[in-house]
């Protein structure tokens, strides 16, 4: 019996350690992580998404939102007028949360002034975790080249000699109405 006994501990005690490394390098990974990352409960009233309460956040989270002290509240109360800046934001959450099916997608959210994009997935009914990135540098810069590109064609546009660029293959690509 003492054998068997001393084996038994031994074998708590190799799965304890275990278990304890396990949850040190899942805390490693949450708090060092680059993106935001969020774990939520979704709140329904009638089927309907209405809020959710953050469960916990990680330090990206802070970093990229500035918002802080957020755990154990409601989005609605974190970020006033979410709902209605980003009414598609609980749509997409809840649905995740219900169905257990993953979405990515890009949104601005004005009272945060930042475009961000996230992917959601749940663990579990009802629960769900956002993963996020702060893209809103990105996003002026596309905006940029866009308008530095429609520049560019205006330019070529309005050029009193015909122009023509041609794609590698030799299939014209823009030609200005000279």
């Amino acid at each position: 019996i003492r054998k068997l006994n001393d084996e038994l501990e031994k074998r708590i005690e190799e799965r304890t350690r275990a278990l304890r490394d396990s949850e040190e390098r899942y805390h490693f990974l949450f708090e060092n992580m680059l993106e935001g990352f969020h774990y939520y409960r979704m709140i329904f009233a009638e089927g309907r998404p209405q809020d959710l309460l953050y469960l916990d956040v990680n330090k990206a989270f802070k970093q990229l939102t500035g918002l802080e002290d957020v755990v154990g509240r409601k989005i609605t109360e974190v970020i006033p007028g979410i709902k209605e800046a980003n009414p598609e934001l609980l749509e997409i959450y809840g649905r995740v949360a219900l169905t257990g099916k993953p979405e990515r997608f890009e949104d601005y959210f004005e009272p945060l002034k930042a475009w961000l994009f996230i992917s959601v997935y749940s663990p579990a009914k009802g629960y769900c975790v956002a993963v996020f990135d702060n893209i809103t540098e990105r996003k002026r810069t596309e905006v940029a080249l866009k308008a530095e590109r429609q520049r560019l064609h205006d330019v070529l546009e309005a050029m009193p000699v015909m122009v023509c660029l041609l794609t590698p293959d030799y299939h014209v690509a823009f030609a200005n109405r000279a």
